[in-house]
């Protein structure tokens, strides 16, 4: 399709999009920008190894479990580690996995991020257009859509979404990506099916941003409180019942707006686990038969083993990096900073911490998406690296690094930099401590001098930087724009956000990514596909860039 096309146009007037989706690298058209509007795709799959060094590398994992006639019955249940009694069902507020795999299927997002991460997918919103600078978007929302309780989906719900649940930080973990950037007030419906959205800052890709896990739309009404009791979705899984930290169950939405699906009659998620063993062993018995994020190196053995099956998204997009504050402490010297840059060795380190997996990454956020330089690298150099510690006077001095096991590779990865670190001329001691609190203010999270993040994919480098590099965003672990000159670098991706024209949107932006790259306080080191297991019996299900299972699109599936 052509990616230059609007996204009303891209879509011809066809029904609502179904599989096959999108498979080949591609970019959002003329910036989500401008005249074009906002660009999706829906195009079809393959077999894929795991990456290294960019190439496949042994045995295959699949980007698509086999097809065939899909059979309907039975149910989907998908072991993930316990949330304990922090689980919730309210999309905005979750805080992993088990919420994840809910919202998922109970709700559904304005878009969706692709196979490969752009071009986006249509879900609740067919399209996005913007005015002539981008300060205002009219979205064209997705007809013949019904709530799980027999109501309208329309204009009504999303203007709710955005004016109170999208600007309250209370309701949405992530509204700080919104912070300042929409004139809430004035959101409002022109029809049954178009929202306007005026916004106080141009955006040229302002849409992406609602492919994030955090933007389910819910029921206009709907609280907190209403939807802990009966969450009411438009997606493919009704609710029947929830209990934190050990079981829920879905049935399936007969009504669903993607014709035909789920095929399967019932959705369950087990998330009484406490250890990946006990949910592997789970997954060979028979008591699941999805597992979503299983540990690398056993995904690594099942290539072979074949006890079940490995999927493997096409694109490795979601980034694990080492945190450093560039404002004040250690890490302020940039010297330091390139020094730590420079002394990873990327490759031994998706080698040791993800049995091969992934691919380098170096120190950019947001792979997939329009204008990411992908093109910015550093070769591995222990030498240059001890010359800019001693140079900034710390060689041979020790750095605290805490970090937690909250996914695959956290740990690992943080032994082998302390192990590298050593060549370079300076100590690493890594201070393992339980995901609970590393993720919470008082565990020193975005306050920390050094530390640890993982970042899920996002649509576009706005979301990335909306979400990270901005005064006022809901992760600033690295502090950028508090620094010495950071005023300016703040301006510039201000224009760089604003800008219409293409070329001058990737020129900025190029900007942008040399300050990261050269100064910023990311140490990205690796980008790692999405890695699931399914049971040998489990068909039709694929693996995409953006989530676990393509998105968790465990309607597409069903059981042989």
């Amino acid at each position: 399709m052509d990616n230059n096309q609007p996204l009303s146009t891209a879509l011809g007037g066809r029904p609502p999009l179904t599989p096959p989706r999108p498979t080949r690298r591609q970019v959002l058209g003329a910036g989500a920008g401008l005249a074009g509007g906002l660009v999706l795709a829906a195009c079809g799959g393959s077999l894929n190894s795991p990456t290294k060094h960019g190439k496949s590398s042994g045995p295959s994992a699949l980007t698509r479990l086999p097809g065939g006639t899909p059979k309907r019955g039975g149910a989907f249940t998908v072991g993930v580690i316990s949330g304990g009694q922090e689980e919730n069902l309210f999309p905005g507020t979750s805080v992993g996995t088990p919420d994840f795999v809910r919202d998922y299927n109970l709700y559904n997002l304005l878009f969706y991020l692709g196979k490969n991460v752009t071009p986006l997918v249509p879900g609740l919103a067919l399209s996005a257009e913007p005015n002539t600078d981008a300060s205002v978007w009219v979205f064209k929302l997705r007809p013949g859509v019904t709530w799980h309780d027999g109501k309208s989906f329309g204009a009504d719900d999303v203007v709710y979404n955005f004016k109170t649940v999208w600007s309250n930080p209370n309701l949405d973990f992530s509204s700080g990506f919104l912070t300042g950037m929409i004139d809430f007030k004035n959101v409002k419906a022109l029809d049954d099916l178009t929202v306007q959205v005026p916004l106080n800052t141009p955006a040229a890709q302002f849409p992406t941003i609602f492919a994030y896990f955090d933007f389910p739309v819910v029921q206009n009404g709907a609280t907190v409180k209403s939807s802990a009791k009966h969450p009411i979705g438009t997606g493919p899984f009704k609710f029947e019942s929830f209990t934190p930290g050990s079981r829920s169950v879905f049935t399936a939405n007969k009504d669903y707006w993607e014709t035909g699906k789920p095929y399967v009659d019932q959705l369950v998620v087990d998330s009484s686990f406490t250890d990946t063993n006990s949910l592997f062993n789970a997954l060979l018995e028979g008591t699941i038969n999805l597992f979503p994020s299983l540990p690398l190196v056993t995904a690594r053995s099942q290539l072979t083993q074949k006890q079940v099956q490995i999927l493997a998204s096409p694109f490795a997009a979601q980034s694990y990096m080492f945190c450093m504050r560039v404002d004040k402490g250690p890490f302020a010297d940039n010297r330091v900073r390139e020094g730590f840059k420079y002394l990873v060795d990327r490759q031994a380190m998706i080698d040791g911490a993800w049995a091969g997996f992934g691919t380098p990454a170096y120190d950019l956020l947001a792979p997939g998406t329009q204008y990411y330089a992908a093109d910015l690298k550093r070769e591995h150099d222990p030498d240059k690296a001890k010359a800019l510690f001693k140079a900034a006077g710390v060689l041979g001095n020790t750095f605290t690094l805490p970090t937690c096991d909250f996914l695959p590779g956290m740990v690992e990865s943080s032994t082998i930099l302390a192990q590298q670190a050593a060549a370079a001329g300076v100590k690493v001691v890594v201070n393992t401590e339980s995901a609970a609190t590393y993720f919470t203010p008082a565990g020193g999270f975005t306050v920390r001098p050094f530390g640890y993040e993982v970042d899920q994919p996002v649509g576009s480098l706005l979301a990335a930087y909306r979400s990270e590099y901005t005064i006022g965003c809901p992760y600033p672990d690295t502090h950028w724009g508090d620094q010495s000159g950071g005023a300016a670098a703040e301006a510039l991706i201000s224009r760089a956000i604003a800008a219409t024209n293409p070329s001058q949107a990737e020129q900025l932006w190029r900007e942008c990514q040399l300050q990261q790259f050269n100064e910023g306080g990311y140490l990205v080191w690796g980008n790692v596909p999405y890695v699931d297991a399914a049971a040998n019996n489990v068909r039709g299900l694929s693996a995409g860039a953006g989530f676990s299972y393509n998105n968790w699109r465990l309607q597409d599936g069903w059981l042989a």
